[in-house]
């Protein structure tokens, strides 16, 4: 079976039956509670919308300049970036995006699942994808597995609308397990365990704005329908400053709250291909830099 063919069978899996979206009127400790319980929590308009258009934007002026066009796009796949490499001109679309998640509602989620307002970005493991929705057979995997075990959550951040059945986007098993599943093939937990219990699924449409952060443990996967439309988003890994393994620290931002907002305090990097993004006008605005280590 492959996703179209899951939606037609199973047309509620793009139905929130498990009350996971929330909107900036909801208090952090529910929205975190419910993350602790699932794995995975849909944060609704959580960006503006017109930050979305202009990252995407910028985005794809990226891909055009540097990816040749294919005549037969049946045969793109799409690509994966570290945040630092995507720019246009002096635009960075993954520093537009980190900065406004920061200065977010969205932060205040984050800073609850972390017990803690001391945080550092892990630019790292942050990845800025262009992706092109081709037809998908049913798998999925594990962050734990296939990126870093010691990095307990990532928020997703499409740059556009995402409508299962039209668009590729990103789908959920509920809630996670507790560790690490067996892998019958490589790190795919294959397609018997998607399908076991579609009762389990969410496959959830985003507006532009919205957002979702997923565990470690969250089984999730890549959803496409075989309409060649394109995908960007932003993905963003963090920790507390306190539990950050030193070698996913280069490069990486420091956040702490200053005079009530969370700001950049320290950036960490010995990569000088990521120098003018850590400097970049985006990431300047929500700084109060106490060191930079190059």
């Amino acid at each position: 079976m492959n996703f179209k063919g899951l939606i037609e069978s199973h047309p509620e899996v793009v139905q929130d039956r498990h009350s996971l979206s929330f909107s900036r009127h909801r208090r952090v400790d529910e929205i975190a509670a419910a993350y602790s319980r699932s794995g995975v929590v849909m944060l609704k308009a959580a960006l503006p919308p017109a930050l979305i258009a202009g990252s995407s934007e910028a985005f794809q002026h990226f891909i055009a300049s540097c990816e040749k066009a294919q005549p037969d796009r049946s045969a793109l796949e799409g690509s994966w970036y570290s945040p630092w490499l995507v720019r246009d001109g002096d635009c960075f679309p993954a520093a537009m995006v980190l900065s406004a998640v920061i200065r977010s509602w969205a932060w205040n989620v984050v800073e609850e699942i972390c017990c803690s307002s001391h945080i550092v970005v892990l630019l790292k493991w942050c990845t800025a994808r262009h992706g092109v929705d081709r037809m998908l057979g049913l798998g999925g995997h594990q962050d734990a597995k296939v990126v870093a075990g010691e990095v307990p959550f990532s928020l997703w951040i499409p740059l556009g609308t995402i409508e299962p059945g039209t668009s590729s986007g990103l789908g959920f098993v509920v809630p996670a397990p507790k560790d690490v599943l067996p892998t019958p093939r490589q790190d795919d937990i294959g397609a018997d365990y998607i399908v076991h219990d579609p009762a389990k699924l969410w496959l959830p449409p985003y507006a532009a704005g919205d957002l979702t952060i997923h565990s470690r443990f969250s089984p999730h996967f890549t959803t496409g329908y075989g309409t060649l439309s394109d995908r960007f988003s932003i993905e963003v890994r963090a920790v507390p400053s306190r539990t950050a393994p030193p070698e996913y620290v280069d490069p990486a931002i420091y956040i702490s709250r200053r005079n009530g907002l969370p700001t950049v305090v320290e950036i960490n990097s010995s990569d000088n291909e990521a120098s003018a993004f850590l400097a970049s006008v985006d990431l300047a605005r929500i700084a109060e830099l106490r060191k930079a280590v190059v």
